[in-house]
């Protein structure tokens, strides 16, 4: 083999290894202490599930209509938030928790959409001045983003949108309000519980 051939087979060897470490790494991401293929999994199955629920149209309560504006409100708060991490974290494991987190609002506000329409009610688009400071703040963290990301969105952001759909799950009257928070707490749960994981291992 001459000394040509013996080069370009080292480069090859070389850039197999390269791409094998990439994918390692990129194997390795862990949003909490989650394999980012199981943390997908979840996400894209509690996605399908409410996905698959149906609204009626019955007529909706007042009580039953604060209670989806309160989860239309506090979801579009998450989403937004987490669509400004998508972009702007350098982290892939706060990437990946923010992914998640804008699957399942996107989700939810869909769901939320259709079941509006179905009930003849319009429900808020607009980010609550709260919203806007939460976002506010997150946005001008510099150097601290994720950890601000995940401390007010990650974990106190998912404590009161638990709070809320636990309030659904036992106060509405309407079936679709009831099974959506039955559906999207354990989901919610596992948001929680990654992005308190996720803080853990912050210097």
């Amino acid at each position: 083999m001459n000394r040509r051939i013996l080069l370009k087979s080292a480069g090859l060897t070389a850039m197999g290894l390269s791409l094998s470490l990439a994918a390692s790494a990129k194997d390795d991401s862990k949003p909490g202490k989650l394999d980012a293929p199981e943390f997908k999994k979840i996400n894209s199955e509690a996605g399908q599930k409410v996905k698959a629920l149906q609204p009626d149209d019955s007529k909706l309560s007042d009580a039953d209509k604060a209670l989806a504006e309160e989860i239309a409100a506090g979801g579009l708060i998450q989403l937004r938030t987490s669509e400004l991490a998508v972009k702007s974290t350098r982290s892939p494991d706060v990437k990946l928790i923010a992914e998640g987190e804008v699957d399942e609002q996107n989700g939810l506000a869909e769901k939320l959409k259709e079941f509006a329409a179905k009930k003849g009610i319009k429900l808020s688009g607009e980010l609550s001045d709260d919203g806007k400071k939460v976002l506010t703040e997150i946005k001008d963290s510099g150097d601290n983003f994720d950890r601000a990301y995940l401390e007010k969105i990650g974990v106190a952001g998912h404590e009161k949108i638990k709070k809320t759909m636990t309030k659904v799950k036992e106060q509405a009257g309407d079936a679709l309000l009831k099974a959506l928070a039955e559906t999207a707490l354990p989901l919610i749960e596992v948001h929680l519980t990654v992005s308190k994981d996720e803080v853990a291992t912050l210097r």
